[in-house]
């Protein structure tokens, strides 16, 4: 993105957009030439196009110098529009440039040889585009381009631009983002189930999940973190580091020893949890503070991340959690006892017992 940013600021006056006609039409007849006008014009309407100025294209060009010279004759045979473009197309340096704007079948011809079987299999053109003020300009232009193209689909038209990978790349970051971020979710929830057989806990971590991840979000977008190929990564990292403190409360809170209310189980869980997970989520930002001070921006949008998901995760762990798990849980284990029946909460008891007896 910040490379995007520079290239806009660099080379604001605008872009060339390479249009090919793959599958050329008959050009001697003129219902065709004036339907590839009517495409060109189609083009240059668009709102970023700089319009009949800033487009390079051989029929305007051919006819002009045909009607300032009169060296070809245009009418509507194959003579004028055949062969008479692909002598043009060869004649002194400059016109020669065009000779790379078409592609040609029979071509291998000598001037004596009947020019019958010369035809022209595709060509290309040249539209000017300017106005472009971010990457979300880049990516309407490439829409409006492609939508133009899409409505001549037996002439095979296709556009290019040097920005088009960008803006495909961010025309995908979006649902790409959204689709990865609930796959690692719903890992995380088959796993949370089956390590805590408890349904309540289970959406709870979820939730607690899923509000990590827009704080996160949130809080990137004001620390000017764009979505880009590098936040997405980091943002899918984050799922794994949203779990980690929900899932150690939520699972000492249901572990803990089956005759204690649901509050004293809180006051129990926080006793043994909250110090290791406020020590262990500081030396974390500690350990990549230094990341900070590195003029990078993947590095930097790593830290950020890091940093936010350390904070509201602890946050989310040792406040909100307790809170509702101290009201809910409680309806879960009488679920999950049907579920599962009373073996998980013998097991975990029977557990406790071993460990007060080596005390």
């Amino acid at each position: 993105m910040r490379t995007m940013k520079m290239e806009i600021d660099l080379f604001h006056g605008g872009d060339q957009i390479e249009i090919a006609i793959v599958s050329a039409p008959n050009m001697s007849l003129k219902i065709e030439r004036d339907r590839i006008n009517k495409l060109v014009e189609e083009f240059e309407n668009i709102p970023y196009c700089i319009g009949k100025n800033g487009t390079e294209f051989w029929l305007r060009e051919y006819i002009k110098y045909a009607e300032q010279t009169g060296s070809f004759l245009l009418e509507d045979d194959i003579w004028s529009w055949n062969r008479g473009v692909y002598e043009w197309s060869r004649l002194f340096a400059f016109y020669k440039l065009w000779s790379q704007d078409f592609v040609w079948e029979n071509d291998q011809i000598t001037p004596t040889d009947n020019w019958d079987p010369l035809e022209m299999r595709s060509f290309r053109l040249r539209i000017g585009v300017t106005n472009f003020n971010n990457a979300n300009d880049l990516v309407l232009v490439t829409q409006m381009l492609r939508e133009v193209a899409s409505r001549h689909k037996d002439l095979q038209v296709y556009t290019f631009q040097h920005g088009r990978a960008i803006a495909d790349q961010l025309n995908v970051l979006l649902p790409f983002t959204l689709r990865n971020d609930l796959i690692a979710m719903a890992c995380m929830v088959v796993i949370s189930l089956l390590c805590i057989p408890n349904p309540i806990c289970t959406i709870w971590i979820m939730l607690a999940m899923l509000s990590i991840e827009i704080g996160v979000i949130g809080f990137l977008s004001f620390w000017n973190v764009k979505l880009d190929p590098i936040s997405m990564i980091t943002l899918i990292l984050a799922i794994g580091f949203s779990i980690e403190f929900s899932a150690h409360v939520t699972y000492g809170f249901v572990s803990g020893p089956a005759d204690l209310n649901p509050r004293e189980r809180c006051i129990d869980t926080l006793e043994k949890l909250a110090w290791p997970m406020v020590h262990g989520s500081m030396s974390t930002i500690l350990g990549v503070l230094v990341l900070a001070f590195i003029d990078s921006y993947m590095v930097r949008v790593f830290f950020k991340t890091i940093f936010l998901v350390l904070v509201i995760g602890v946050f989310h762990a040792l406040v909100i959690l307790p809170i509702l798990l101290h009201d809910t849980v409680p309806y879960g284990e009488q679920l999950a006892s049907k579920i599962y029946g009373n073996k998980q909460r013998n097991k975990n008891s029977s557990k406790r017992e071993v460990i007060d007896q080596k005390k």
